[in-house]
């Protein structure tokens, strides 16, 4: 009896934290939520099974018996559908019994819910909940075909659209379109989890995820559950971060992925509601018999609450997840593109990547102005501090303006001025979270803005790129017109804020951090104009605002992470209307679109145990359409190895920098304090550059024709002027087509 009243007691304390953070009692906008289950009439009777719809290209195909849509592509013969084309045919066991298709792969539906009970997300399958049950309705519509999931036992119903467009075909949710009852809560919609799916080790197949640089996944065969795991498109919400802890994780920069099988291959984009996306992959399942890669909607907002002391439940960890009444209203696309022949492979897939984004996205035609290297020159960091015994922190000068200067004369001596020039940390807080924008000034401590005009003169003198950081996203302190007020919401109106990590102990500090609401973004770069014109900057960079995505639930259209893309795509462009340059770091695609340059590209992968190896997708884009040059090489692990890449990809290398070193830095919390004292690099760094100058100057502005994988650890990189270039990542020697390669080595040439 007790153990039952304790659970009791602990349900009304969630459910009293819930209506506090619901804001019971207040007046709310209106929000969109999803219908009503009870009052929908399901209709649909379009029961012919074959062709729906086609066109020149593509024919889009419904069987009525099995409740399947498929897709052909005509030129080939082969067939795109919910399930593999290779699970369609009939098997037998030994028994003589036709093997079934396991339910998961006949799912063109997940539906992730909240249990009422334990919070716990729980999935439920369109095969085994709608169709099985008889809950699904086919209608005919515009270009393709309409289909209507019941989940019966859920009390919820997911309409799915199949549409034809002349070279591709698309796979649709819309979110307002979703019915449910009372006690389920929809979180999240999985779509077509198996299209790409192919057999455990399946030759000459993989998958392609865009993780940090990009990566390659072979199927194998991997024990009876396989290797699951979920990466988020443009990065966590940076809402429901931890702040301030150390990540080796790699981003997803882009809203695609995609699937070699044999000779023909599938190329697929989220056109629509990527910020809320996430690409999920399970390799290997003995279970199942097939490997995957697909993508997820977060269609819900939520909340955290601590889980209470007594509250008894098999697998939540820590924390309740509260879901809001209001949904994200943007439809949910997929766009898939059958790729067949030499096109089916990375770098088909990247040509077709760089057309949708010239044909939807605005990204211009080539740019010439390839950068030998860029250096980020690293203004000033908080150190503690005591004054009478009282402790306090300081801003301790990294890099003066003057000694900016002063190192870009040294490197340019020996390396040429053909370089960018990023200078991060010269705020008020130096790298430091402080004011927004760093106060939209420079430290009086590095010269303030006397200093930084004198600086600037003298590098657009020597026609050097300059690019002053500016972080709009992150702050801790009231200034320049924003205060915690001016923070985003979570859906219950509370403050989004954080504590940083101690990285020793991994436990909390006393301080906090906001991030500022996506409506004063706009408010905070018109800022960052006005002050570029009093400091006489030429060039801005938004390191922060170019790769984080976060929600604010303060405007619908902000939940999870919402319209990001768009908004900053136009804050891009009226920096760009102002008469500025723009340099981003480590760039989501519609920042990289919408930049003059990008530093920080990624050069490797997560590294996931399912990765087969790293390919340079990300470069293969934009190779040619905007100037990049790599992640710090002197921060790398391995510099040989990341010089290696840049090669193989053809960007220019990147160096963090800063000219004083005291002792006291030591007890710094940032990582970069010992591998980038400016004494200490500058003759590897110009060394290095010098190395690679020449080829890096045969390839300036030319675009990547051909990308051939010759193994896992080799690569040739051909040019659309004739360079090509061969690397070899292993242990020995390698000998090709183009030549002998030493280990750990490349050769470049010149073809016809």
């Amino acid at each position: 009896m007790k153990k039952y009243l304790i659970r009791f007691l602990s349900v009304l304390m969630v459910l009293s934290l819930v209506l506090s953070l619901s804001g019971c009692g207040e007046e709310k906008a209106a929000v969109t939520t999803f219908l009503s289950y009870s009052e929908q009439n399901f209709e649909g009777n379009y029961s012919t099974t074959g062709v729906v719809f086609e066109n020149e290209n593509l024919a889009l195909k419904w069987d009525n018996a099995t409740k399947r849509v498929s897709f052909e592509e005509k030129k080939t013969g082969y067939v795109w559908g919910q399930i593999p084309m290779e699970a369609s045919v009939i098997e037998y066991q030994e028994n003589g019994m036709i093997k079934k298709v396991h339910p998961q792969i006949d799912s063109v539906v997940q539906v992730i819910y909240q249990d009422p009970k334990s919070f716990d997300d729980v999935k439920a399958y369109s095969y085994t909940s709608a169709v099985q049950s008889g809950g699904i309705y086919a209608e005919k519509i515009k270009n393709g075909l309409k289909v209507t999931y019941e989940f019966m036992e859920n009390e919820f119903s997911v309409p799915v659209y199949y549409v034809l467009t002349e070279n591709s075909f698309k796979i649709a949710i819309d979110p307002t379109k979703i019915s449910e009852g009372e006690e389920y809560k929809i979180h999240s919609v999985a779509i077509a989890p198996f299209l790409c799916g192919m057999k455990n080790d399946a030759q000459n197949s993989f998958f392609l995820i865009p993780d940090g640089s990009g990566t390659v996944i072979k199927p194998f065969v991997s024990g009876s559950v396989g290797s699951i795991g979920q990466k988020y498109v443009y990065g966590k919400d940076l809402s429901y971060q931890s702040y301030g802890m150390s990540n080796p994780e790699k981003q997803v920069n882009m809203p695609v992925f995609g699937a070699k099988k044999g000779d023909n291959a599938i190329f697929a984009v989220i056109t629509s509601g990527a910020e809320s996306a996430a690409l999920n992959w399970n390799i290997g399942s003995q279970n199942i018999g097939y490997s995957t890669v697909y993508p997820e909607f977060r269609i819900r907002g939520f909340s955290y609450i601590e889980r209470p002391e007594n509250f008894v439940t098999t697998t939540t960890l820590g924390a309740f997840k509260i879901l809001s009444d209001g949904i994200v209203t943007k439809p949910m696309i997929v766009e898939y593109f059958p790729l067949s022949g030499e096109d089916a492979d990375i770098d088909g897939m990247a040509d077709c990547y760089r057309d949708y984004l010239i044909k939807n996205a605005g990204l211009t035609p080539k740019s010439e102005d390839e950068k030998t290297a860029t250096f980020k020159f690293i203004g000033a960091v908080i150190q503690p501090d005591f004054i009478i015994g009282v402790p306090t922190d300081k801003l301790f000068p990294l890099t003066t303006t003057a000694q900016a200067l002063s190192m870009t004369e040294k490197l340019t001596a020996d390396i040429g001025s053909d370089i960018n020039i990023q200078l991060s940390g010269f705020g008020k807080s130096g790298i430091d979270i402080g004011e927004v924008a760093g106060g939209f000034t420079v430290a009086d401590k590095l010269g303030g803005e006397d200093g930084m005009k004198s600086l600037i003169k003298a590098l657009n003198g020597k026609k050097i790129n300059s690019f002053m950081d500016f972080d709009l996203i992150s702050f801790s302190e009231s200034g320049s017109g924003f205060s915690k007020s001016s923070a985003a919401v979570y859906h219950g109106g509370q403050t989004v804020e954080f504590s940083s990590f101690d990285n020793v102990s991994k436990g909390r500090n006393q301080d906090r951090f906001f991030v500022l609401s996506r409506d004063n973004l706009f408010k905070a770069s018109e800022k960052v104009i006005q002050s570029s014109k009093e400091l006489g900057l030429s060039g801005v960079s938004y390191a922060t605002l170019s790769k984080a995505v976060y929600s604010d639930y303060g405007k619908q259209n902000y939940y999870i992470s919402g319209n990001m893309a768009r908004d900053v795509a136009n804050i891009y462009k009226e920096v760009s209307k102002s008469g500025y340059n723009t340099l981003s770091n480590s760039a989501n695609d519609y920042a990289a679109v919408n930049s003059d340059y990008i530093s920080d590209v990624p050069l490797y992968s997560s590294n996931h145990s399912v990765s087969s190896y790293d390919v340079p997708f990300y470069q293969l884009v934009f190779k040619g359409y905007r100037p990049m040059s790599s992640v710090s090489i002197n921060l790398c692990v391995d510099k040989q190895d990341a010089l290696l890449r840049c090669i193989e990809s053809g960007i220019s290398p990147s160096y963090t920098l800063y000219y004083n070193f005291e002792s006291e830095l030591v007890t710094s919390e940032h990582s970069f304090i010992y591998g980038s004292h400016f004494d200490g690099n500058k003759d590897n760094i110009i060394s290095s550059i010098n190395g690679i100058k020449d080829y890096l100057e045969d390839i300036e502005g030319a675009c990547v024709t051909e990308y051939i994988r010759l193994s896992d650890t080799a690569a040739v990189t051909k040019f659309d002027n004739g360079v090509y270039a061969v690397v070899n990542y292993g242990e020995t020697q390698i000998t090709t087509d183009y030549g002998t390669v030493s280990a750990k080595s490349y050769i470049t040439g010149r073809g016809e």
